[in-house]
């Protein structure tokens, strides 16, 4: 019986001025730079790859990895037949260690891809939202220009990348070059993988190896069944979210009082956040019951923030009253736009 032949298609992301060409380049494989990331440019990218077994897909920064991974396994289908079955490899991302700290605390805009497609983020993306999306969805994570960085940098950003992906290979580079000679062979799986990767789903799933490490990196996640009042989340936000500790990273589920009927995603990154509504509605079984959120970041004191949090949250006279009044509280943050029947 013969054996399928497969194209294996690495995806290696980083910001400008990373060294992810150079990276690239030093792993001996067959390199292509993709400017768009919808299903059309990367079947085309692939196709002219001829009858290579392994390549590099480099990837734009402002990128969502994990549109890109879907789009490579979709453009399976889309190839001439000596390509053969696609199989997803490795997802490595370049962190500059020079540079990093200062990028994931600044709210500038990561850069606008050349051809804009679903794959990409808003133009209100960040640096800060790219470097995490990159740390998050990775298989490998090559930490380069430690030449350039303090060793204490170095190890407490090993440190923070073991925090919001648990499972990734941690590997050391200097011009491009790592004393690793090889990152570990792709998981059969890579793409179901990936998408269970992120520490912050580890955390709510009570799987997080690493709760809080030597240099005062950690974790606290925080439950409640309670929705918050928004007016009280929202000067959470503006005044005393700083008080307990420096927050780089929080992901994780919520419920705002005054939007009864849908449960919210929360996703900050360095010192931007969003809050999005989900496709999980009130009454869904799989939809959790109030907040669910992951918090990463510097010397956190979970008692403090959750004490802040907690008064956050409706009281008991606010929560007896039910969605019917919840619904009339004063809300401050910008409106969903939803198409869905009311409670």
């Amino acid at each position: 019986m013969t054996s399928p032949v497969f194209l294996t298609v690495n995806l290696v992301s980083g910001l400008a001025g990373s060294g992810k060409s150079s990276i690239a380049r030093a792993s001996g494989r067959t390199s292509i730079s993709l400017d768009g990331a919808d299903r059309g440019a990367v079947s085309g990218a692939i196709a002219g790859t001829g009858t290579r077994s392994e390549i590099m897909l480099e990837i734009h920064p402002s990128a969502v990895p994990l549109e890109v991974a879907v789009s490579v396994m979709a453009a399976g289908g889309d190839l001439v037949p000596h390509s053969g079955t696609i199989r997803l490899g490795n997802f490595v991302s370049v962190l500059d260690a020079s540079s990093f700290w200062r990028d994931i605390r600044s709210e500038k805009l990561a850069p606008e891809p050349p051809v804009p497609c679903a794959a990409h983020g808003e133009h209100d993306r960040t640096v800060a939202d790219a470097l995490v999306q990159q740390i998050e969805w990775a298989s490998v994570v090559m930490i380069n220009k430690t030449d350039l960085s303090t060793a204490a940098d170095c190890a407490d950003l090993r440190d923070f990348v073991r925090l919001l992906n648990p499972s990734c290979q941690v590997v050391f580079a200097r011009h491009g070059h790592s004393s690793v000679s090889a990152w570990l062979p792709p998981r059969e799986d890579m793409l179901t993988w990936l998408q269970q990767s992120p520490g912050w789903i580890r955390q709510l799933n009570g799987e997080g190896l690493l709760a809080s490490g030597r240099t005062g990196l950690g974790c606290v996640v925080y439950r409640d069944p309670r929705p918050f009042h928004p007016g009280r989340l929202a000067s959470f936000l503006s005044d005393t979210s700083t008080e307990s500790g420096e927050i780089l990273r929080s992901r994780g589920l919520f419920r705002l009082a005054s939007r009864p009927h849908v449960v919210g995603s929360w996703n900050s990154a360095g010192p931007t956040i969003a809050f999005e509504p989900t496709s999980m509605g009130s009454h869904d079984p799989e939809s959790p019951w109030g907040q669910e959120i992951a918090f990463f970041g510097r010397n956190l004191d979970g008692v403090r923030l959750t004490a802040n949090l907690d008064a956050c949250l409706l009281d008991d006279r606010e929560f007896i009253g039910g969605p019917f009044e919840w619904r009339s509280l004063t809300d401050p943050f910008p409106a969903w736009d939803l198409e869905r029947d009311e409670d």
